[in-house]
């Protein structure tokens, strides 16, 4: 296809590299037109490089890369800004809505500074873009996270966990309903002893169940309880039904159904190694809000280790009680072990150890019992005791059985010296519960400080007092000590070494309101901090700890601080620069007015040589008071906006060719409607006021009206001296002279450049007789012609 732009060529070593860039690239002019494309952008603007070649890149990337209502607006403002204004760019990050889903693309362009072409890149960074979110959503849910962790942590022995469990859940899926059911294994039963989100069905459900939920007990069927076993978060396909275990009817539970508006439903179990503690189930809404499904898991593992520590905890008070009741009944097992520590003496509490029948110990060697790798420390303890009649001493022993390992807490006491004994006499109860139960106590504490020590953000626990009970490796890092030499302290000593509480402490706020806080601080060393405190309170209400939550957010304050700053700069910049511009610009004027004025009268009463100076002088004077009009029209061009409507592009070039009476110009039209506003008289204006000015005595100026490529390309061309190649380019800048070293004062051009870059056209200059430039020059432009 001939056309008329200049030449788009492209070498091609350059193509070369540019097709091996996985990015989307845009290799355009200096005047921001198309040379070509890579592949990537031909895929992601939709159009091939052949059809994007000599376009305006901002429009491509207005029209098919970031279109209007589907990218964002602010960066896509910006970005169209960035390439009308030829301005490089380090990069903006622009969203962009798709059939696929949301994409993120970061821009940036830059000039090439031998050649003076542009390249324009987007880069997809949706995947960084996503895992940035993802650290937000994660950040959030750590949060959430640790203190629940804290909180099932810190709760009472009287306090109910499947009620905490069940606030915690409510908070990940709001909307939803919540039970929360324990779990007796024993029975194969399910109870329910929470319910979250239901209160407004309450009625209902006491109607239709005709009871109160709370207490009600289901039987577990053998593959429900296999499946609860597996710990795993599953969707329950099967309805309320199958949530209530076949037990309820299933017209009451499609009635329930209909009347909460019953969405997906999912069970959640609560196992520890096997051990099945409750269950929760989330009824989710269709009228409900977001669930945090991220969460679930991880929260189901603090949920069982919770459930796991408290059943531990009461059994361990519980075999507790046990023990002393033994102990004072005299039912621990007793040994009596003689001088070659042989056994001569069992009784039967031992058989229900590991099953040991008495008859079979006597004669065994005590040693025979005992772990070998605890055989040394037993042998030490021992010689020891031989030495002191009457001594007693106690100590832990593993004890190995039939049935496996035990660990045993004995007293021995040395009788060898009593008639009535001659032995050791080994008063002994079986602990390996009890040390199952600390152990599973441990873990589970080493657990939640794994959890909370993975975090970047302080974090402390507080009893009410204001003393650190605990505090994550975060937070003993940034005090400079370790975690454990903070526990007993006081907040305020640690944070700020004062005597007493501080004003403005969101913990101390926390405490005496019952209410989260938060507030920012600022260090002595210029940091901010953004705190939180939280209170924690036990079933009955009643006020148990407080936590606080730190965060550093120095660098963001300083760049909002930053970013303000400069937008007030810029906004007094603006004023004083249009104030200084305004005085100019009114001043001049009036004097250009009065030196008219005079100018005028020295004409009429002046001849000759004087007369000559003076006709220079007024030319001057009317090339000051252009200048004035230029500039005030250019302030009008960026200040105005406009909307584009249809404009008569006919009757703009009559009205125009008769400003200019007494220059042959050339033209034969008919109506076309473009879209553009009422300044496109100017463009027509500046190019043939230009070639009347400068072409010479008995210049021509002929104008013409076409339709190229979907586009209407105008034509103004004159029969002066033309514009040399080196300027063909520089003149439409700003403050670029023309076709001579003395032609106009570089603004003219410059205002047609704008106007039609804001209507989507562009505007550049040929020979009038290709190759031949002393013959005239030809200035194109394109316009949007306006589609019935």
């Amino acid at each position: 296809m001939r056309t008329t732009e200049p030449d788009m060529e492209v070498q091609p070593e350059i193509l070369q590299i540019l097709e091996a860039i996985e990015d989307a690239v845009i290799l355009a002019d200096s005047d921001m037109n198309v040379r070509t494309i890579t592949p990537s952008m031909e895929h992601l603007a939709g159009i091939s490089a052949d059809d994007a070649r000599g376009v305006d890149t901002a429009r491509i990337v207005a029209d098919r890369i970031l279109p209007e209502g589907k990218a964002e607006g602010e960066p896509r403002e910006r970005i169209l800004s960035l390439l009308q204004n030829r301005t490089g760019s380090g990069g903006v990050t622009v969203r962009v809505s798709a059939a696929g889903g949301e994409r993120w693309y970061a821009f940036s362009s830059r000039r090439v500074r031998q050649t003076g072409d542009w390249i324009v890149r987007f880069r997809d960074v949706t995947r960084r873009e996503a895992a940035e979110r993802e650290v937000r959503r994660t950040s959030g849910d750590l949060a959430f996270l640790s203190r629940a962790a804290t909180e099932l942590a810190a709760m009472p022995p009287e306090a109910d966990p499947f009620s905490a469990i069940g606030a915690y859940l409510h908070e990940l899926a709001p909307g939803s309903i919540v039970i929360v059911s324990a779990a007796d294994i024993e029975a194969g039963t399910l109870t329910p002893r929470a319910f979250f989100g239901i209160e407004p069905f309450l009625p209902d459900i006491i109607e239709t169940f005709g009871e109160d939920l709370v207490g009600i007990s289901l039987e577990i069927p053998p593959h429900i309880r296999n499946i609860m076993i597996h710990g795993e978060i599953e969707e329950v396909k099967g309805g309320l039904q199958e949530i209530a275990l076949g037990q309820i009817s299933q017209e009451i539970c499609l009635k329930f159904e209909v009347i909460a508006g019953i969405g997906a439903m999912y069970c959640i179990p609560f196992t520890w190694k096997g051990e099945i503690f409750g269950t929760a189930v989330i009824l989710t809404r269709r009228e409900g809000g977001e669930v945090n499904f991220r969460a679930f898991e991880v929260f189901r593992s603090l949920a069982s280790i919770a459930l796991q520590r408290h059943q531990a905890e009461a059994e361990l008070r519980g075999s507790e009680k046990t023990f002393r009741a033994l102990v004072e009944k005299g039912s621990e097992f007793i040994l009596i072990v003689d001088d070659q520590l042989k056994i001569r003496f069992a009784s039967p509490p031992i058989e229900q150890v590991d099953g040991f029948p008495p008859d079979r110990l006597i004669g065994k060697h005590a040693f025979d019992l005992i772990q070998p790798e605890d055989l040394p420390r037993v042998k030490e303890v021992v010689s020891t005791l031989v030495e002191r009649p009457g001594g007693s001493v106690q100590f832990e022993v593993r004890f190995r059985g039939p049935r496996g390992m035990h660990v045993i807490e004995a007293i021995v006491t040395n009788l060898l010296g009593d008639p009535h004994i001659r032995g050791f006499v080994v008063n002994a109860w079986d602990i390996t519960e009890r040390k199952r139960t600390e152990e599973a106590l441990w873990r589970a504490e080493r657990e939640k400080a794994l959890i909370l020590d993975s975090t970047a953000e302080m974090f402390a626990y507080y009893g009410t007092d204001l003393k650190v009970l605990w505090v994550n490796r975060a937070t003993a890092a940034f005090i400079g000590r370790e975690p454990e030499d903070l526990i007993g302290h006081r907040c305020y000593e640690i944070w700020h070494n004062r005597t007493g509480v501080c004003d403005i402490c969101p913990v101390v706020l926390a405490r005496e309101t019952r209410q989260p806080q938060e507030t920012e601080i600022a260090a002595p060393d210029g940091r901010v901090f953004f705190l939180r405190g939280y209170p924690v309170t036990g079933e009955t209400g009643e006020l148990v700890g407080l936590i606080e939550f730190a965060q550093d957010i120095t660098d963001r304050k300083r760049a909002e601080e930053e970013r303000a700053r400069l937008l007030h700069d810029l906004e007094v910049a603006n004023h004083e620069a249009n104030l200084y511009l305004d005085i100019l610009t009114h001043d001049i004027r009036n004097i250009n007015c009065v030196a008219t004025l005079y100018t005028d009268l020295l004409m009429q009463i002046l001849k000759g040589e004087p007369k000559t100076y003076v006709r220079k002088m007024k030319g001057s004077i009317d090339k000051s008071t252009e200048i004035l009009e230029n500039v005030a029209m250019i302030r009008k061009i960026h200040q105005e906006h406009a909307p584009l409507k249809p404009i008569d592009l006919h009757g703009v070039i009559v009205s125009e060719q008769k400003d200019f009476p007494e220059a042959e110009i050339r033209y034969e039209g008919f109506s076309r409607m473009v879209w553009a506003d009422d300044l496109l008289a100017e463009v027509f204006h500046n190019l043939i006021g230009n070639a009347v000015k400068f072409g010479g005595p008995g210049v021509v100026v002929t104008i013409s009206v076409e339709t190229l490529d979907g586009s209407i390309v105008v034509t103004v061309a004159d029969t002066g001296s033309g514009v040399p190649d080196e300027l063909k380019e520089s003149i439409f800048h700003r403050f670029e002279r023309g076709r001579t070293r003395v032609r106009g004062e570089g603004l003219g051009l410059y205002i047609c450049r704008t106007l039609l870059e804001r209507y989507g056209g562009r505007i550049w200059v040929e020979d009038r007789v290709a190759g031949t430039t002393e013959a005239g020059a030809a200035f194109r432009f394109t316009l949007k012609e306006v589609v019935a």
